[in-house]
C-alpha cells in the first residue's frame, strides 16, 4: 500500500509524491526556469534571477549590469560591506516606492549572508524578504519536536500566526526559523526552540544534529534555492510547549500515524510537509517496502542546489 507501515496504524493511501513535488515545484516543465537568468557576485553565481525582476534592475545601470544571458553587481562594489550598503539602500528605496512588493512587503529587518557556497566567503549580506527576488541560496534550521504516549511516537506540529509575512494560519514543523547572519546553526535551533516553544535549556541537549533537505521552489516573491538543517528534539511526555513570540497560533500533539495524511493537504507549509516526511522516512514509518515512490522521495527531499550555481573565469 502506497505510503503505509504495517506496524505504523496508518490505515489510509496517500500520495506522498506531492510533498516533494511542491518544495520542487521549479523543476517542473511549467515553472520559469528556463527563462531565468544568473545573477553573479565577482564572478561567482549566487542567485537565479526571473524576467520580471531582470527587467527592473536593468533599470539601475550603476548598480547592476543586465544582459539577456546574466545579471552581474557592478565590480566597483569590491568588499563584503560595499556590497552590502549599496544592496540594502537599492532594497529599501524598493520597498519605498512599492515595487516587488510580493516579497519585499514581508520585510523582516534581518538579514541572510550571501555566498557562492557555505563553505565559501559571506560576499554581501541581504534582507531577507529579498532572497526569493534574487533567487539566492538560503539556510535555516527546522526542529522535529516528538514524543511517546503509552508507548505510541507522536509529534508536535506548529499552526502559523495570523499575521505572519509569510504562510499565515498553515501547519508547520514543531520549531523552525532562518539562519540570520552571524548565528551558527545549533544556536539558531535552540533559540528557534526557546522563543517559538519555551523550550527548557534542561531539555534543549536532546537536539540531535540529522542532516538536511534542499530543494527549488517558485512562487509569486522569486525563486527560493533552500537548504534546511534538520534536528530532531525528544521531548518528556508531559511537556506543553507555549509560544514566547507571537508567531504560533497553537500546538497540537499527533500520532505519526497520521501525519501522512496531513502533510499532504494544502494546509500544512510546504516546505515542512517536507521535513515531517524526512522524519518519517528517517524513522523507519515509511520505508521501501510500504512505498513505492520511496527512492523518488528520498532523491527529491534532497536535490542538490549547488548544483544551480557557476563560477565564471575571473578577468586577466
Amino acid at each position: 500500500m502506497n505510503g503505509l507501515n504495517p506496524m505504523s496504524g496508518i490505515t489510509k493511501k496517500v500520495n506522498l509524491s506531492r510533498v516533494v513535488e511542491r518544495i520542487n515545484n521549479f523543476l517542473s516543465p511549467n515553472s520559469s526556469r528556463n527563462e531565468c537568468v544568473p545573477f553573479y557576485v565577482d564572478y561567482n553565481q549566487v542567485g537565479i534571477v526571473t524576467p520580471g525582476v531582470a527587467l527592473l534592475l536593468q533599470g539601475h545601470p550603476e548598480i547592476f549590469t543586465v544582459s539577456s544571458t546574466s545579471i552581474h553587481l557592478n565590480n566597483k562594489f569590491g568588499s563584503c560591506e560595499e556590497r552590502t550598503e549599496i544592496i540594502r539602500v537599492f532594497l529599501e528605496g524598493m520597498k519605498n516606492s512599492g515595487q516587488l512588493n510580493k516579497a519585499l512587503k514581508g520585510w523582516r529587518n534581518e538579514t541572510y549572508n550571501i555566498r557562492h557556497s557555505m563553505s565559501e566567503p559571506v560576499l554581501f549580506r541581504m534582507e531577507r524578504s529579498a532572497a526569493g527576488p534574487f533567487g539566492v541560496i538560503t539556510y535555516g534550521c527546522h526542529i522535529n519536536g516528538y514524543t511517546y504516549k503509552n508507548g505510541e511516537m507522536m509529534m508536535w506540529v506548529a499552526k502559523r500566526s495570523p499575521t505572519k509575512q509569510t504562510y499565515p494560519n498553515l501547519l508547520d514543523q514543531f520549531v523552525a526559523g532562518g539562519l540570520s547572519s552571524g548565528l551558527g546553526f545549533r544556536e539558531c535551533a535552540e533559540k528557534e526552540c526557546q522563543e517559538e516553544a519555551s523550550v527548557p535549556e534542561k531539555h534543549l541537549k536532546n537536539l540531535k544534529s540529522t542532516g538536511t533537505v534542499s530543494y527549488v521552489h517558485e512562487d509569486e516573491r522569486g525563486v527560493h534555492p533552500e537548504v534546511e538543517f534538520i534536528f530532531d528534539l525528544k521531548l518528556p511526555e508531559d511537556f506543553e510547549p507555549i509560544n514566547a513570540d507571537g508567531e504560533v497560533q497553537e500546538f497540537k500533539l499527533y500520532p505519526v500515524s497520521q501525519l501522512p495524511e496531513l502533510i499532504v493537504q494544502d494546509s500544512f507549509k510546504p516546505n515542512s510537509a517536507a521535513i515531517v516526511l524526512d522524519f518519517l522516512i528517517r524513522h523507519n514509518i515509511i520505508i521501501p517496502d510500504n512505498e513505492p515512490s520511496y527512492c523518488y522521495l528520498v532523491e527529491m527531499l534532497h536535490f542538490p542546489v549547488q548544483s544551480l550555481f557557476n563560477k565564471l573565469p575571473t578577468e586577466a
